[in-house]
Protein backbone atom coordinates (compact mmCIF):
# COMPACT_ATOMS: atom_id res chain seq x y z
CA UNK A 1 0.00 0.00 0.00
CA UNK A 2 2.94 2.32 0.58
CA UNK A 3 3.85 2.48 -3.11
CA UNK A 4 0.20 2.94 -4.17
CA UNK A 5 -0.22 5.84 -1.74
CA UNK A 6 3.01 7.36 -3.03
CA UNK A 7 1.88 6.96 -6.66
CA UNK A 8 -1.48 8.57 -5.87
CA UNK A 9 0.14 11.51 -4.08
CA UNK A 10 2.53 12.11 -6.96
CA UNK A 11 -0.34 11.89 -9.47
CA UNK A 12 -2.28 14.50 -7.50
CA UNK A 13 0.81 16.74 -7.37
CA UNK A 14 1.30 16.55 -11.14
CA UNK A 15 -2.40 17.11 -11.83
CA UNK A 16 -2.46 20.17 -9.57
CA UNK A 17 0.57 21.54 -11.41
CA UNK A 18 -1.18 20.96 -14.74
CA UNK A 19 -4.30 22.78 -13.52
CA UNK A 20 -2.15 25.67 -12.27
CA UNK A 21 -0.46 26.02 -15.67
CA UNK A 22 -3.83 25.87 -17.45
CA UNK A 23 -5.16 28.61 -15.16
CA UNK A 24 -2.06 30.70 -15.90
CA UNK A 25 -2.62 30.29 -19.65
CA UNK A 26 -6.28 31.26 -19.28
CA UNK A 27 -5.38 34.32 -17.20
CA UNK A 28 -2.84 35.57 -19.75
CA UNK A 29 -4.86 34.92 -22.89
CA UNK A 30 -8.43 35.52 -21.71
CA UNK A 31 -8.80 36.46 -18.04
CA UNK A 32 -6.61 39.57 -17.84
CA UNK A 33 -7.81 41.05 -21.17
CA UNK A 34 -11.41 40.64 -19.96
CA UNK A 35 -10.60 42.44 -16.71
CA UNK A 36 -9.23 45.39 -18.69
CA UNK A 37 -12.22 45.47 -21.02
CA UNK A 38 -10.47 43.85 -23.99
CA UNK A 39 -12.31 41.20 -25.98
CA UNK A 40 -10.01 38.11 -26.14
CA UNK A 41 -11.45 37.36 -29.57
CA UNK A 42 -8.93 39.81 -31.04
CA UNK A 43 -6.12 37.33 -30.16
CA UNK A 44 -7.92 34.60 -32.09
CA UNK A 45 -8.75 36.62 -35.21
CA UNK A 46 -6.58 35.88 -38.27
CA UNK A 47 -3.84 38.49 -38.61
CA UNK A 48 -4.44 38.65 -42.37
CA UNK A 49 -7.92 40.05 -41.82
CA UNK A 50 -6.76 43.18 -40.00
CA UNK A 51 -6.50 45.14 -43.23
CA UNK A 52 -10.09 44.46 -44.27
CA UNK A 53 -12.97 46.87 -43.65
CA UNK A 54 -13.99 47.64 -40.08
CA UNK A 55 -17.40 45.98 -40.47
CA UNK A 56 -15.88 42.83 -41.97
CA UNK A 57 -13.35 42.56 -39.14
CA UNK A 58 -16.04 43.20 -36.52
CA UNK A 59 -18.12 40.37 -37.97
CA UNK A 60 -15.13 38.05 -37.51
CA UNK A 61 -14.73 39.22 -33.90
CA UNK A 62 -18.42 38.63 -33.22
CA UNK A 63 -18.27 35.14 -34.73
CA UNK A 64 -15.22 34.21 -32.64
CA UNK A 65 -16.83 35.65 -29.51
CA UNK A 66 -19.88 33.43 -29.97
CA UNK A 67 -17.81 30.37 -30.91
CA UNK A 68 -15.51 30.63 -27.89
CA UNK A 69 -18.15 31.98 -25.52
CA UNK A 70 -16.49 35.35 -24.92
CA UNK A 71 -19.98 36.87 -24.71
CA UNK A 72 -20.69 34.82 -21.57
CA UNK A 73 -19.84 35.73 -17.94
CA UNK A 74 -16.16 35.37 -17.17
CA UNK A 75 -16.63 32.47 -14.73
CA UNK A 76 -18.53 30.53 -17.43
CA UNK A 77 -15.67 31.24 -19.86
CA UNK A 78 -13.19 29.86 -17.31
CA UNK A 79 -15.15 26.64 -16.78
CA UNK A 80 -15.57 26.13 -20.53
CA UNK A 81 -11.86 26.79 -21.11
CA UNK A 82 -10.83 24.22 -18.49
CA UNK A 83 -13.29 21.64 -19.79
CA UNK A 84 -12.16 22.10 -23.40
CA UNK A 85 -8.46 21.72 -22.65
CA UNK A 86 -8.92 18.73 -20.35
CA UNK A 87 -11.00 17.00 -23.07
CA UNK A 88 -8.48 17.95 -25.82
CA UNK A 89 -10.88 20.32 -27.54
CA UNK A 90 -8.12 22.75 -28.46
CA UNK A 91 -10.21 25.04 -30.63
CA UNK A 92 -10.20 26.10 -34.25
CA UNK A 93 -7.28 27.66 -36.13
CA UNK A 94 -8.78 30.48 -38.19
CA UNK A 95 -5.49 31.18 -39.95
CA UNK A 96 -5.11 27.66 -41.37
CA UNK A 97 -8.85 26.85 -41.39
CA UNK A 98 -8.69 23.58 -39.47
CA UNK A 99 -8.90 22.31 -35.92
CA UNK A 100 -5.77 22.68 -33.79
CA UNK A 101 -5.79 19.03 -32.71
CA UNK A 102 -5.73 17.98 -36.40
CA UNK A 103 -2.66 20.14 -37.04
CA UNK A 104 -0.87 18.71 -34.01
CA UNK A 105 -1.73 15.12 -34.94
CA UNK A 106 -0.28 15.71 -38.41
CA UNK A 107 2.94 17.26 -37.06
CA UNK A 108 3.59 14.82 -34.22
CA UNK A 109 4.96 11.84 -36.25
CA UNK A 110 7.66 14.05 -37.81
CA UNK A 111 8.83 15.15 -34.36
CA UNK A 112 8.78 11.63 -32.89
CA UNK A 113 10.89 10.38 -35.80
CA UNK A 114 13.28 13.30 -35.35
CA UNK A 115 13.81 12.93 -31.60
CA UNK A 116 13.49 9.27 -30.57
CA UNK A 117 16.38 7.61 -32.53
CA UNK A 118 18.99 10.22 -31.51
CA UNK A 119 17.78 10.13 -27.91
CA UNK A 120 18.36 6.37 -27.72
CA UNK A 121 21.88 6.69 -29.15
CA UNK A 122 22.62 9.69 -26.90
CA UNK A 123 21.75 7.68 -23.79
CA UNK A 124 23.85 4.69 -24.84
CA UNK A 125 26.85 6.92 -25.65
CA UNK A 126 26.47 8.86 -22.38
CA UNK A 127 26.69 5.62 -20.39
CA UNK A 128 29.58 4.18 -22.41
CA UNK A 129 31.70 7.34 -22.61
CA UNK A 130 30.93 8.46 -19.04
CA UNK A 131 31.85 5.10 -17.52
CA UNK A 132 34.98 4.76 -19.67
CA UNK A 133 36.11 8.25 -18.65
CA UNK A 134 35.60 7.29 -15.00
CA UNK A 135 37.66 4.12 -15.42
CA UNK A 136 40.42 6.11 -17.19
CA UNK A 137 40.19 9.16 -14.93
CA UNK A 138 43.00 11.69 -14.98
CA UNK A 139 44.36 10.23 -18.22
CA UNK A 140 44.29 11.78 -21.69
CA UNK A 141 41.22 9.65 -22.50
CA UNK A 142 39.32 11.14 -19.55
CA UNK A 143 40.38 14.67 -20.51
CA UNK A 144 39.36 14.12 -24.13
CA UNK A 145 35.90 12.79 -23.26
CA UNK A 146 35.29 15.40 -20.56
CA UNK A 147 36.29 18.29 -22.83
CA UNK A 148 34.08 16.91 -25.60
CA UNK A 149 31.10 16.83 -23.22
CA UNK A 150 31.85 20.35 -21.95
CA UNK A 151 32.02 21.65 -25.54
CA UNK A 152 28.68 19.96 -26.26
CA UNK A 153 27.14 21.72 -23.28
CA UNK A 154 28.38 25.20 -24.24
CA UNK A 155 28.12 25.07 -28.02
CA UNK A 156 25.74 27.67 -29.59
CA UNK A 157 23.30 25.25 -31.15
CA UNK A 158 21.31 27.62 -33.35
CA UNK A 159 24.52 28.98 -34.94
CA UNK A 160 25.94 25.50 -35.65
CA UNK A 161 22.61 24.43 -37.13
CA UNK A 162 22.58 27.34 -39.55
CA UNK A 163 26.21 26.78 -40.58
CA UNK A 164 25.74 23.05 -41.19
CA UNK A 165 22.52 23.66 -43.12
CA UNK A 166 24.30 26.14 -45.41
CA UNK A 167 27.23 23.75 -45.95
CA UNK A 168 25.32 20.52 -46.54
CA UNK A 169 22.08 21.81 -48.07
CA UNK A 170 23.13 24.89 -50.04
CA UNK A 171 26.70 24.14 -51.13
CA UNK A 172 27.32 20.38 -50.93
CA UNK A 173 23.63 19.59 -51.66
CA UNK A 174 23.54 16.22 -49.90
CA UNK A 175 20.52 17.12 -47.74
CA UNK A 176 17.32 18.79 -48.99
CA UNK A 177 16.95 22.53 -48.44
CA UNK A 178 13.51 21.82 -46.98
CA UNK A 179 12.51 18.37 -45.72
CA UNK A 180 8.85 19.10 -46.40
CA UNK A 181 9.45 18.67 -50.11
CA UNK A 182 10.96 15.17 -49.88
CA UNK A 183 9.61 13.32 -46.82
CA UNK A 184 7.30 10.45 -47.68
CA UNK A 185 6.65 7.97 -44.87
CA UNK A 186 5.92 5.21 -47.40
CA UNK A 187 9.46 5.61 -48.79
CA UNK A 188 12.16 5.05 -46.12
CA UNK A 189 14.86 6.45 -48.41
CA UNK A 190 13.26 9.92 -48.27
CA UNK A 191 13.20 9.73 -44.48
CA UNK A 192 16.92 8.97 -44.33
CA UNK A 193 17.63 11.71 -46.88
CA UNK A 194 15.83 14.32 -44.78
CA UNK A 195 16.73 13.15 -41.28
CA UNK A 196 20.30 11.85 -41.32
CA UNK A 197 21.97 15.22 -40.68
CA UNK A 198 19.52 16.35 -37.92
CA UNK A 199 20.04 12.94 -36.29
CA UNK A 200 23.84 13.35 -36.38
CA UNK A 201 23.60 16.91 -35.02
CA UNK A 202 21.35 15.88 -32.15
CA UNK A 203 23.47 12.86 -31.24
CA UNK A 204 27.01 14.19 -31.49
CA UNK A 205 26.73 18.00 -31.26
CA UNK A 206 23.71 18.78 -29.05
CA UNK A 207 24.09 15.34 -27.55
CA UNK A 208 24.27 14.19 -23.98
CA UNK A 209 26.67 16.40 -21.98
CA UNK A 210 24.82 16.39 -18.66
CA UNK A 211 24.14 12.64 -18.74
CA UNK A 212 27.71 11.86 -19.75
CA UNK A 213 29.31 14.07 -17.09
CA UNK A 214 26.86 12.78 -14.49
CA UNK A 215 27.75 9.18 -15.36
CA UNK A 216 31.48 9.90 -15.11
CA UNK A 217 31.36 11.81 -11.82
CA UNK A 218 28.91 9.44 -10.13
CA UNK A 219 30.92 6.40 -11.13
CA UNK A 220 34.14 7.99 -9.83
CA UNK A 221 32.44 8.67 -6.47
CA UNK A 222 31.22 5.07 -6.30
CA UNK A 223 34.63 3.65 -7.22
CA UNK A 224 36.10 5.63 -4.30
CA UNK A 225 33.34 4.52 -1.91
CA UNK A 226 33.91 2.18 1.04
CA UNK A 227 31.89 -0.75 -0.28
CA UNK A 228 33.97 -0.84 -3.49
CA UNK A 229 37.17 -0.72 -1.43
CA UNK A 230 35.84 -3.57 0.66
CA UNK A 231 34.98 -5.56 -2.49
CA UNK A 232 38.59 -5.17 -3.62
CA UNK A 233 39.99 -6.33 -0.28
CA UNK A 234 37.95 -9.55 -0.32
CA UNK A 235 39.16 -10.42 -3.79
CA UNK A 236 36.52 -9.35 -6.32
CA UNK A 237 37.96 -9.00 -9.82
CA UNK A 238 38.28 -5.54 -11.34
CA UNK A 239 35.73 -6.45 -14.02
CA UNK A 240 33.10 -7.29 -11.38
CA UNK A 241 33.91 -4.14 -9.39
CA UNK A 242 33.50 -1.97 -12.48
CA UNK A 243 30.17 -3.63 -13.19
CA UNK A 244 28.98 -2.91 -9.64
CA UNK A 245 30.07 0.72 -9.91
CA UNK A 246 28.46 1.11 -13.33
CA UNK A 247 25.10 -0.28 -12.17
CA UNK A 248 25.00 2.04 -9.14
CA UNK A 249 26.06 5.05 -11.24
CA UNK A 250 23.13 4.45 -13.58
CA UNK A 251 20.56 5.50 -10.96
CA UNK A 252 21.00 9.31 -11.26
CA UNK A 253 21.62 8.95 -15.00
CA UNK A 254 18.25 7.25 -15.44
CA UNK A 255 16.60 10.11 -13.56
CA UNK A 256 18.38 12.70 -15.71
CA UNK A 257 17.44 10.77 -18.84
CA UNK A 258 13.77 10.94 -17.86
CA UNK A 259 14.07 14.71 -17.30
CA UNK A 260 15.75 15.15 -20.70
CA UNK A 261 13.03 13.04 -22.30
CA UNK A 262 10.34 15.18 -20.66
CA UNK A 263 11.79 18.37 -22.13
CA UNK A 264 13.22 16.96 -25.35
CA UNK A 265 10.61 18.74 -27.47
CA UNK A 266 11.83 22.10 -26.20
CA UNK A 267 15.04 21.80 -28.20
CA UNK A 268 13.65 20.98 -31.62
CA UNK A 269 12.32 24.36 -32.70
CA UNK A 270 15.50 25.52 -34.42
CA UNK A 271 16.22 22.10 -35.94
CA UNK A 272 12.79 21.65 -37.47
CA UNK A 273 12.50 25.23 -38.67
CA UNK A 274 15.94 25.39 -40.27
CA UNK A 275 15.71 21.97 -41.95
CA UNK A 276 12.06 22.39 -42.88
CA UNK A 277 10.76 19.39 -40.93
CA UNK A 278 7.02 19.98 -40.39
CA UNK A 279 6.87 18.77 -36.80
CA UNK A 280 5.81 20.28 -33.49
CA UNK A 281 8.77 22.65 -33.35
CA UNK A 282 8.15 23.95 -36.86
CA UNK A 283 4.46 24.33 -36.02
CA UNK A 284 5.32 26.32 -32.89
CA UNK A 285 7.66 28.71 -34.74
CA UNK A 286 5.08 29.32 -37.49
CA UNK A 287 2.36 29.89 -34.87
CA UNK A 288 4.55 32.43 -33.06
CA UNK A 289 5.39 34.29 -36.29
CA UNK A 290 1.71 34.39 -37.23
CA UNK A 291 0.54 35.31 -33.69
CA UNK A 292 -1.64 32.23 -33.96
CA UNK A 293 -2.98 32.06 -30.39
CA UNK A 294 -5.16 28.91 -30.70
CA UNK A 295 -2.24 26.93 -32.11
CA UNK A 296 0.24 28.32 -29.57
CA UNK A 297 -2.04 27.57 -26.62
CA UNK A 298 -2.89 24.08 -27.89
CA UNK A 299 0.76 23.20 -28.55
CA UNK A 300 1.89 24.55 -25.18
CA UNK A 301 -0.82 22.58 -23.36
CA UNK A 302 0.04 19.27 -25.03
CA UNK A 303 3.79 19.74 -24.53
CA UNK A 304 3.18 20.57 -20.87
CA UNK A 305 0.95 17.52 -20.44
CA UNK A 306 3.57 15.30 -22.09
CA UNK A 307 6.35 16.64 -19.82
CA UNK A 308 4.28 16.12 -16.67
CA UNK A 309 3.39 12.55 -17.66
CA UNK A 310 7.07 11.68 -18.25
CA UNK A 311 8.08 13.28 -14.95
CA UNK A 312 5.33 11.33 -13.17
CA UNK A 313 6.59 8.07 -14.66
CA UNK A 314 10.05 9.03 -13.45
CA UNK A 315 8.62 9.61 -9.97
CA UNK A 316 7.29 6.05 -10.02
CA UNK A 317 10.43 4.42 -11.42
CA UNK A 318 13.00 6.08 -9.16
CA UNK A 319 11.95 4.38 -5.87
CA UNK A 320 11.93 1.03 -7.69
CA UNK A 321 15.50 1.32 -8.96
CA UNK A 322 16.83 2.86 -5.74
CA UNK A 323 15.29 1.25 -2.62
CA UNK A 324 17.04 3.84 -0.43
CA UNK A 325 14.47 6.44 -1.54
CA UNK A 326 11.70 6.84 0.99
CA UNK A 327 8.14 6.90 -0.36
CA UNK A 328 6.99 10.28 0.85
Amino acid sequence: MGFLNYALRRAIDRFVLLIALVILMWAIVEGLPELFGINPAIWYAPVGQLGKSASFYQNIINTISILYGFNKPIYVQFVDYMKNLLTFNLGYDFQHHEYVIVEIERALPYTVLLTVPPFIFQTILAIILGSYAAIKRNTWVDHLISNYLIIQYNIPGFFILAVLWVIFAVYVKIVPISAISVINFSKPVTILEAYWLPWVIQTFIFGFPVRGILMRNTMIDIIDSDFIKYARTIGFSERIIRGMARRNALIPVITRTAIDLAFILGGIYFIEYIFGIPGMGYLGVVAALELNIPLLVGSFYLLTLYALIILYINDLIYPLIDPRIKLR
